[in-house]
């Protein structure tokens, strides 16, 4: 009994990382924030498009301070701990942009926003395929340069999970491959879909070994397709600030914290149980007789005092 209890406290706290207060101050200041994974690698190609990243590991992102204004990026798998799981949608929550490739869709995408996108269940071979740009004027930002006279080509993994829209609605498809429909039972590449303030972008194969990234596939193929596509995602968040300023227009008067309930004995917000600084930018979600429901930028929730705002 005791050791079985010892092995539950392990795997309790093996989903927390000791987080510095350096490595919180790092993270908080990139623009881009990559989760490492076992079968991707999208710091490779940001790397050579020259974006600044900072890499982290998932059983850090339970404790890191993620904010709206910035892009996350999860490589393939996406395998991470609950807690983890829940940072990363309050993140999305709050603004931020999320990024996911390949098995990350049933491992992070379809646990955190359902009815939205899933794994079909079914797998891809690696082999090269062309692919069509979709999309509304809202995605000329994201497609830029990827449609046109080039030709476009697209690498699915092998072991890749294949991707349905469960929402017609509300997701986006913005790539598609009628070849890899006819293999797979479904052809979606990229998809793009809004997540209260966020929104969140799936892509099938991998960063790392895509059509164009040596000089002799960018001959073959005719372009970069996901490089293009990486860049174009870090550009559309840097001119999503403004829209982002708008929709935190509240700050504090003063320090305080966010509370569970509209009522001055109320405990501290499970997810925010320190105090914020004067000056925090909020966004507000409600209002109850003397008290503000709020939202800050890491996506935590929690009630005010109305006359602190």
């Amino acid at each position: 009994m005791r050791a079985l209890l010892s092995l539950l406290v392990l795997v309790a706290t093996s989903a927390f990382a000791d987080v510095s207060q350096a490595r919180k101050d790092e993270v908080a200041k990139a623009p881009v924030v990559i989760v490492r994974g076992s079968a991707d690698a999208m710091e490779s190609v940001l790397g050579r498009a020259k974006a600044s990243f900072v890499i982290v590991d998932a059983a850090e992102l339970a404790e890191l301070p993620l904010h709206s204004k910035q892009v996350v990026m999860v490589n393939c798998t996406g395998v991470m701990s609950q807690a983890s799981l829940d940072r990363l949608k309050r993140f999305v929550t709050a603004g931020g942009f999320l990024y996911t490739t390949d098995h990350a869709v049933a491992n992070v995408v379809q646990k955190l926003f359902p009815n939205t996108i899933a794994w079909t269940g079914g797998s891809t071979q690696q082999e090269v395929v062309p692919v069509r740009i979709h999309g509304t004027d809202e995605d000329r930002g994201l497609l830029n340069s990827l449609g046109g006279n080039a030709k476009e080509l697209w690498q699915t993994a092998g072991g890749g999970y294949p991707v349905k829209v469960l929402d017609p609605k509300r997701v986006t498809v913005l790539m598609d491959s009628p070849v890899a429909e006819k293999k797979y039972g479904s052809g979606i590449v990229a998809v793009r879909f809004r997540w209260e303030d966020g929104q969140v972008i799936h892509v099938t194969g991998h960063f790392a070994t895509q059509p164009g990234q040596t000089r002799e596939q960018v001959a073959e193929s005719g372009g970069r397709v996901f490089e293009q596509l990486s860049n174009n995602v870090v550009q559309a968040k840097a001119a999503d600030e403004g829209r982002i300023d708008s929709l935190y227009g509240a700050s504090t008067k003063r320090s305080l914290t966010l509370q569970a309930a509209p009522m001055k004995a109320a405990p501290p917000a499970a997810t925010a149980p320190a105090p914020m600084k004067a000056g925090e930018k909020l966004k507000v979600l409600e209002k109850k007789q003397d008290y503000t429901r709020v939202r800050d930028q890491q996506g935590n929730e929690g009630w005010v005092p109305s006359d602190a705002l």
